[in-house]
């Protein structure tokens, strides 16, 4: 392990298509979507392989340091980067890069979400240790996933084939979220893989990139590395930043971006699809949490987070989830629209309690 090797987890998550299991005070990355472990801890534990615990630092809300916590037990609250507003991913990783500058500042660093979920841990290890390595050049390196259908919920990269067989390949673009025919086009030319969320590269360049590509967050860059050791002031600035990914921010302006292939299996546990899809099945293809019972069911997600026991009968392909914030009952090809759900519930008006009658004038 390299002591400049650095990691962040981005754990800032609202988790809003996991309804009504995750909520605002304990999103999807704080809860065992998949397998028996929160998605943060086993994101924490894959970065252990080849990063030094000393060097892998959280970046979320600070509500959201009890679950870190809880999840990762003894986890340093030093190692702990409190936003003071959520405003995307920009501003979190320019905050970050000031923060672990003065640390170490030739560090390189890699960025992954606290959510997603990756098998072959060991290929990610060798793959992300390399990209480290190779982020001494003058880049920011990305993970590509090489789809395995015209997925209209990711992004795309467009990279150009190394004809020395190289391990690194320059991106010629990102593209954001494609229809299904685009999609088609994008799987039948080949050089197209999908965005994984994960950048590598070194703390000093990445301040040099922000300069050279965003006018706009240079200055804020400026205003908070200034104001660092005032947190009231550092927070205002911080607050008044106009959100922004860190795609459109950065990456789809640069020049320097390259990719490499991933060659283990990854998932964004982006819904409820994917936790019928990656968790183990019954003979029938059910996957069940808590007191499920499936009589005559086939190819369904039966989950209960109660003590009271979900039963279904005769049903094929439908989710039914029923949480103590609520039940969501649907084709388990119809689970992405359960952010319509939030946005009607966020509609909604509080019921008004009604008015208690006083006691009656004795007659």
């Amino acid at each position: 392990m390299k002591r400049n090797h650095f990691a962040l987890i981005m754990a800032g998550g609202q988790g809003t298509r996991f309804w009504p299991w995750s909520t605002a005070e304990k999103p999807k990355q704080f809860l065992a979507v998949i397998g028996q472990q929160p998605l943060i801890t086993q994101t924490y534990r894959r970065l252990r392989k080849f990063i030094p615990a000393g060097n892998i630092f959280v970046i979320a809300d600070r509500k959201y340091l009890p679950a870190v916590r809880e999840c990762l037990p003894g986890f340093p609250r030093r190692n702990f980067i409190a936003e003071p507003a959520p405003r995307n991913t920009a501003p979190a990783l320019i905050q970050a890069n000031i923060h672990l500058s003065r640390l170490d500042p030739e560090a390189r660093l890699l960025v992954v979400p606290a959510d997603h979920y990756i098998a072959d841990e060991q290929v990610f290890a060798s793959q992300l240790a390399a990209a480290l390595e190779h982020a001494e050049n003058r880049c920011v390196i990305t993970a590509g996933i090489k789809p395995s259908e015209p997925h209209t919920g990711y992004g795309y990269i467009q990279f150009v084939e190394n004809k020395n067989k190289g391990q690194f390949y320059p991106v010629k673009q990102f593209k954001e979220k494609p229809d299904h025919k685009t999609a088609t086009e994008y799987l039948e030319k080949g050089n197209f893989y999908w965005n994984s969320g994960m950048f590598i590269y070194k703390l000093a360049f990445f301040k040099e990139f922000i300069k050279k590509y965003a006018p706009y967050y240079n200055r804020q860059y400026a205003k908070l590395e200034r104001s660092h050791a005032q947190p009231g002031e550092f927070a205002r600035i911080y607050k008044s930043i106009t959100p922004e990914s860190i795609d459109y921010a950065l990456m789809e302006k640069m020049q320097e971006a390259v990719m490499f292939k991933a060659e283990f299996s990854w998932n964004d546990v982006g819904s409820w699809s994917s936790v019928y899809e990656m968790n183990e099945k019954d003979s029938r293809g059910n996957v069940s949490r808590g007191r499920a019972i499936a009589i005559d069911a086939r190819n369904s997600l039966i989950f209960s987070s109660g003590k009271k026991p979900l039963a279904l009968i005769g049903l094929e392909r439908v989710a039914v989830i029923d949480t103590a914030n609520g039940i969501l009952v649907a084709p388990i090809d119809k689970l992405q629209q359960v952010k319509r759900v939030i946005d009607i519930l966020k509609k909604e008006k509080p019921r008004s309690q009604p008015k208690r009658k006083g006691k009656a004038a004795a007659g």
